[in-house]
């Protein structure tokens, strides 16, 4: 539904607005009478499914004014508040499950993502989460917030760094913090997209965060995201339009998750607008 969503298709307009109702619709009847959307079992990978679901509700939301799905996408949002951890972050559980005490900054990326959508769509977020989330970050950052890590003590990887980053700007880093320059700057020169090093949930963050950043470094990245996208994607039989499962983790989400999130990667520049400059129409 996300990239169905980011081209413009929604439950009452485009040509696939029927298979978009249907999706809405099934999650809809998904949902918990207390906002969980973590699926029928609720097992592992929970807040994850919770997160970007919550993403769905709230952006078909704004993007409609559709006054069925107010309730539902702030029952999602209230599910956050209450399922993030002491420390400020998320877990593949919600709190009250006891089964972590502290969050992970994986799990707590997609939570962050959701509740910004909620903003834009004017839906209630308690400013207390957002500023527990912001002490969070501080816990599992390196050199002063250029570098992110999955735990507290964890050592810093790319994927977490741009989620880290991401987040940072969500909560209202300005674009010429220090930290925010140097992490993209690291990112860009260390670890930039390359055909034979595919990691499209690193590919997801860092391509928003540069969307957001911009300047030299969103054009750079771009370029070479687009390119290596492009090239990387089925063009026969019946796989035609979709990408193969490679790199760290896609096992678990397989074709559609793989396809998804790339087709998010390169529906970017309709997705989000950029936070720190104006698009020029």
């Amino acid at each position: 539904l996300l990239p169905f969503l980011g081209a413009g298709q929604t439950h009452l307009i485009g040509i696939y607005k029927n298979e978009v109702a249907k999706g809405l619709r099934w999650l809809l009847d998904s949902q918990e009478e207390d906002g969980d959307l973590r699926g029928s079992t609720g097992q592992y990978p929970g807040m994850y499914a919770h997160g970007q679901a919550a993403i769905v509700l709230c952006e078909a939301f704004l993007m409609t004014g559709d006054e069925q799905l107010r309730i539902p996408a702030q029952k999602a949002i209230d599910y956050i508040v209450l399922a993030q951890y002491p420390d400020g972050g998320w877990r593949y559980y919600p709190k009250r499950s006891r089964r972590w005490m502290q969050g992970d900054l994986s799990v707590t990326g997609w939570q962050l993502m959701a509740l910004q959508s909620a903003l834009a769509a004017n839906l209630s977020v308690p400013e207390e989460t957002l500023e527990l989330a912001g002490q969070f970050l501080d816990r599992v950052q390196h050199d002063d917030g250029a570098k992110y890590a999955y735990l507290p003590n964890d050592s810093p990887s790319a994927p977490m760094t741009a989620e880290g980053l991401l987040s940072r700007i969500y909560l209202g880093r300005k674009r010429s913090h220090p930290s925010l320059v140097e992490g993209v700057n690291w990112m860009l020169q260390e670890h930039p997209p390359e055909i034979d090093k595919p990691d499209i949930y690193y590919w997801y963050y860092a391509t928003q965060t540069m969307h957001h950043f911009g300047g030299a470094q969103w054009e750079l990245w771009n370029l070479r995201m687009r390119d290596v996208l492009v090239a990387t994607q089925e063009t026969r039989g019946h796989r035609a339009g979709s990408w193969t499962p490679d790199g760290p983790l896609v096992n678990r989400g397989g074709r559609i998750y793989m396809t998804s999130m790339a087709i998010c990667c390169l529906e970017v520049y309709y997705r989000h607008l950029p936070i720190f400059r104006q698009l020029e129409l």
